[in-house]
């Protein structure tokens, strides 16, 4: 709806009164309809102008520490970054992620990394990004901050007053859940197969209260991430020289994206308004993957990364003692859906976002 201009010169009380009157009147809008914020339901409206964001590499753009060293803060040196912002940044990739490409649908920029909150303080307008690379919704052993301990920060920063009661009633969140609790796991329990599903039971009671705890915050809308297609990331795909997905995989990958589905329509209830959104990764990229396979040639390489190690136990961006490149990297990252061994290209990310365009314009209303 378009606002309304009023030039008020020297009118008396009465008639300034009587025209804002007749303003509304005209408008057809009573005053019992604004909220305490002073502009009409944003749920209504579909205006959400702050986004706020959780989870881990698939979303951060900038929390993980440079001062971790090359080895594990790979973000931060080259060849990262190299399509955007032409220099390594802090996302796990060669430029945008899924944050930012969500942040863009909403129409602003993408959010400050909570970790340079002060030196940006302007950019919290626009919402905080406290997703950080290698987190998962329960401890991972990467000393980073697990979904819960983001949203103490989140919290924080409400009792601090950056962010106001107005401005969570305007916002959307976006939780990134990318596996990284799986790989822990199996990494300490030796039988970690058989005792997987209960495992899953206890990650997602967890997962669920951190949903609900945001929600009870006052975040009008909230979006979870299922499982991206973990058996054709480049890190599984290597083995067969980068032909075939990993199927032995994509049955837990399948089992947790049910229990996604399942735990978001339990949230929901039966509330006629959505408040929370499973993001559907794994379709939007597992559809690019099948188009390539099939022949559509959106992408020239579907399942080999740009950034390739040159060994098994190396990563993208590492190098050996001599500062020797522990790896090669492509010309045209824009022909890969993938840039390393786990994350998508800017490309990748751009055409899987395609997808996920639909059900989020619905979602937010936009």
């Amino acid at each position: 709806m378009e606002k309304a201009k009023l030039f008020v010169s020297a009118f008396p009380a009465f008639s300034l009164a009587f025209l804002m009157m007749a303003t509304v009147y005209v408008a057809g809008t009573s005053s019992s309809e604004m909220n305490s914020c002073g502009y009409y339901s944003n749920q209504r409206k579909g205006e959400y102008d702050k986004l706020f964001i959780f989870g881990d590499s698939y979303a951060d753009t900038g929390n993980l520490g440079k001062l971790l060293g090359r080895n594990i803060a790979r973000s931060w040196f080259e060849p990262y970054g190299m399509s955007f912002p032409a220099k390594p940044a802090g996302r796990f990739s060669d430029g945008r992620v899924l944050t930012d490409y969500v942040a863009s649908f909403m129409r602003i920029r993408s959010p400050i990394p909570y970790k340079i909150r002060r030196a940006g303080y302007r950019l919290s307008s626009y919402g905080m990004n406290f997703a950080v690379a290698g987190s998962g919704v329960f401890d991972t052993g990467n000393f980073q901050r697990n979904l819960a301990a983001q949203i103490n920060e989140f919290q924080a920063q409400i009792d601090a007053g950056v962010f106001s009661k107005c401005d969570i009633k305007a916002s959307a969140a976006l939780v990134a859940v990318s596996g990284n609790d799986y790989l822990h796991f199996a990494e300490q329990d030796p039988n970690y197969s058989l005792h997987l599903d209960k495992f899953m039971d206890r990650l997602f009671i967890q997962l669920k209260s951190d949903l609900e705890r945001l929600k009870g915050m006052g975040v009008p809308k909230v979006m979870v991430t299922n499982l991206h297609p973990i058996e054709c990331t480049p890190s599984y795909t290597r083995p067969s020289n980068y032909t075939a997905c990993a199927l032995d995989v994509s049955a837990a990958v399948a089992d947790h994206n049910r229990r996604i589905d399942r735990m978001v329509m339990e949230l929901d209830g039966a509330r006629k308004n959505t408040s929370f959104l499973s993001l559907d990764l794994n379709t939007a990229i597992s559809n690019i993957v099948l188009h390539q396979v099939n022949g559509t040639e959106k992408f020239k390489y579907a399942l080999v990364p740009c950034c390739e190690s040159k060994t098994s136990t190396s990563n993208c961006g590492q190098v050996d003692d001599e500062g020797n490149k522990l790896y090669e990297v492509c010309c045209r990252p824009e022909e890969h859906v993938y840039w390393d061994s786990v994350h998508p290209t800017q490309a990748g990310w751009a055409a899987a976002f395609e997808f996920l365009e639909p059900a989020l314009g619905n979602f937010l209303r936009l």
